[in-house]
């Protein structure tokens, strides 16, 4: 045997002592633990004796040498083996002398010999632990592998012949009140979250460097209903609402002013084209709730439904599947209609939208619309939304990044950003460093609460 034959032959020295009876786990661990120390006494003898065999019959060193089938097996009591320990010349019943008729059974004998030193030493270290003899063994029907390959299809099919044909289960089976009950599954999501954030700064009169007292409110609403049942259709809707004020003892005009005022509705179902990709169909709707105005200025530039901005578009959205709660959608919308409409009379927001003379606006053209929402680390969430429109005549477009930190449960921390750009009116209209480029950022920390 080879260091390898050792390592195999304390495992099956294991595996060999459970019992085909009654033996515990206890014994069997006794019966491998002496073996096992019993072999150790043997390991040189008996591994010359098997090396020997085995390259006799022509079988390769490498293998467990089949020869060693006495020591992994049952805990069995072998009458040969006592025989041959003692020099005692008797047979058990049903037990015949086999002489050796070849050369390599002077070496298997010699292996026998050394097998049964180790089993002679183990039955007298722990006969406790066999509850077999080999005359038990002997006798019990050997099933041959090679019956089993001699069966053929037509005797399968006698077999099913002769079974009774089954007209009604309850001629096998008593009658059982089952209630079965059929739940529709529901493909749809649903999911909200509230958060309020506050701020406050506050500066004496004589401070050394100056400085406006001012309290800053944000407080931001976002309901969100999804449907997708998992083969063809998809069904995305949002309502964001923002709303925040802030106050500045250096306006003479507003106790307070809006620093984010927005009303978001958003509705996108999409038919699955191909892996990923699905023919869509987009609207939404945008507004604000309350008058914007400007530091130190009594005009009013926006209001409720002043202006109301509606975009519906047809194209295709490409929304591949990730996992951990990430998800990313890109929409190509060549076919792409926009409505504007202020209803208030005021000529200063008609103005601010380059809409004198005219309460309701529409254009036709193409629009790009990208949202992700990545979760970088447990708590740390990156939301970003960006659009592309044009008439072919001017642009507009926003890119809105959103990066919030879960601290636990109720407390969030947020840091927002907006880039606007429209080029619909007058460069003269806007700053001149900026030009068409307009921005907004805060960062704020409070209260969160999802749902």
């Amino acid at each position: 045997m080879n260091k390898n034959s050792y390592f195999l032959f304390a495992g099956m020295l294991f595996l060999a002592s459970l019992p085909v009876g009654a033996q515990n786990a206890k014994t069997a661990a006794a019966y491998s633990k002496t073996a096992s120390s019993i072999v150790s006494r043997y390991k040189k003898e008996l591994s010359q004796a098997a090396r020997k065999a085995t390259d006799v019959a022509g079988e390769s060193e490498s293998v467990m040498s089949p020869y060693l089938y006495r020591m992994v097996g049952p805990g069995v009591y072998y009458g040969s083996a006592m025989s041959d320990k003692f020099l005692l010349n008797y047979n058990l019943p049903g037990q015949q002398n086999e002489q050796a008729t070849t050369a390599g059974m002077d070496y298997r004998q010699q292996l026998n010999a050394s097998i049964d030193n180790v089993l002679a030493d183990t039955y007298a270290a722990r006969p406790d632990i066999f509850h077999y003899y080999d005359s038990q063994i002997a006798s019990e029907d050997i099933v041959s592998p090679a019956s089993a390959v001699g069966a053929k299809t037509e005797d399968l099919q006698t077999i099913y012949d002769k079974v009774d044909e089954i007209k009604d289960v309850a001629d096998v089976v008593d009658d059982v009140e089952v209630e079965i009950q059929i739940e529709k599954p529901n493909f749809w999501a649903t999911s909200g979250k509230f958060s309020l954030q506050f701020t406050q700064n506050y500066f004496s009169e004589n401070w050394y460097k100056g400085g406006n007292n001012n309290v800053t409110l944000l407080s931001n609403l976002v309901l969100e209903a999804n449907y997708n049942d998992q083969k063809k259709v998809t069904w995305d809707n949002k309502l964001d609402l923002r709303l925040g004020f802030v106050t500045a003892t250096s306006d003479s005009c507003h106790r307070y002013l809006t620093n984010n005022d927005k009303i978001l509705l958003a509705s996108k179902l999409g038919i699955k084209a191909a892996k990923n990709w699905y023919y869509t169909v987009s609207a939404e709707a945008n507004s604000q709730f309350l008058p914007g105005y400007k530091s130190n200025d009594r005009r009013a530039y926006s209001k409720f439904i002043s202006p109301l901005d509606v975009y519906v578009s047809i194209g295709m959205d490409w929304k591949p599947t990730f996992k951990n709660g990430n998800s990313f959608s890109l929409a190509l919308l060549p076919l792409s209609y926009k409505m504007r409409y202020i209803s208030a009379p005021d000529e200063t927001i008609h103005g601010s939208y380059n809409m004198k003379g005219k309460d309701f606006q529409q254009d036709f053209g193409s629009k790009i619309e990208f949202k992700s929402q990545i979760k970088i680390v447990k708590g740390l969430t990156w939301r970003s939304r960006c659009y592309f429109f044009t008439s072919y005549e001017y642009a507009e477009a926003e890119m809105e990044n959103v990066l919030s930190f879960q601290f636990n449960k109720y407390i969030t921390s947020e840091v927002y950003t907006l880039w606007r750009f429209d080029d619909n009116r007058s460069r003269d209209y806007y700053d001149h460093t900026l030009g068409y480029f307009q921005f907004i950022e805060y960062f704020t920390l409070g209260l969160a609460y999802n749902f």
